[in-house]
């Protein structure tokens, strides 16, 4: 029965850590403008003496650099997470194979992010940040299409996710009484 718990606290976890961590990218893409807007006094003069355009340029960087850093460690916190509940649910769900194989989904869906998307989007995106990749089309076509595999492979991990929550739920196994119990230990 603990381990039940123990597994839907780290799915819990994992999905909110999933949303935390997109909610950070969504505030880290907004930071520069705010900057950039009301910046204090010695900012203010640094926007002037450098000029706008390359102060904005070089804080776009520092955000994405910072998002992409907070995937790389997230998605490694995700696998060992991943390990940690795969172990709980084999010993919580009687080893039924459903709840083992929406873990093993979520699991491959982290290491594709992990292994495949990332590098490449850390890899265009550096080629993005500043002219003449920030310019042209294709580059940029290409980072938009690499975030949008990963947007598509995290929502796929968040629905697996909730219907894994689900089964956690609403499934229980049978109750063993205590005679059962004294009988499996002799």
């Amino acid at each position: 029965m603990h381990t039940r718990r123990i597994a839907t606290f780290l799915l819990g976890a994992w999905i909110a850590g999933s949303l935390w961590i997109a909610f950070l990218e969504i505030q880290s893409s907004r930071s520069p403008g705010l900057v950039m807007n009301r910046p204090i006094a010695p900012a203010a003069k640094l926007i002037e003496t450098l000029g706008p355009e390359q102060v904005r340029l070089l804080l776009r960087h520092l955000a994405f650099e910072q998002t992409r850093y907070f995937s790389r460690l997230w998605e490694q916190l995700e696998v060992g997470l991943a390990l940690a509940l795969g172990v709980c649910l084999f010993r919580a769900t009687q080893k039924r194979a459903f709840p083992l194989f929406l873990c093993a989904v979520m699991l491959a869906l982290v290491l594709f992010q992990h292994l495949a998307l990332t590098p490449e989007l850390a890899f265009q995106g550096r080629e993005t940040d500043f002219p003449p990749g920030n310019t042209a089309l294709g580059p940029m076509a290409r980072v938009w299409a690499l975030q949008q595999v990963y947007a598509g492979a995290e929502v796929v991990k968040l629905i697996t996710g909730a219907g894994l929550a689900g089964y956690l739920f609403v499934f229980r196994a049978p109750r063993r009484n205590r005679k059962e119990d004294d009988a499996l230990q002799r």
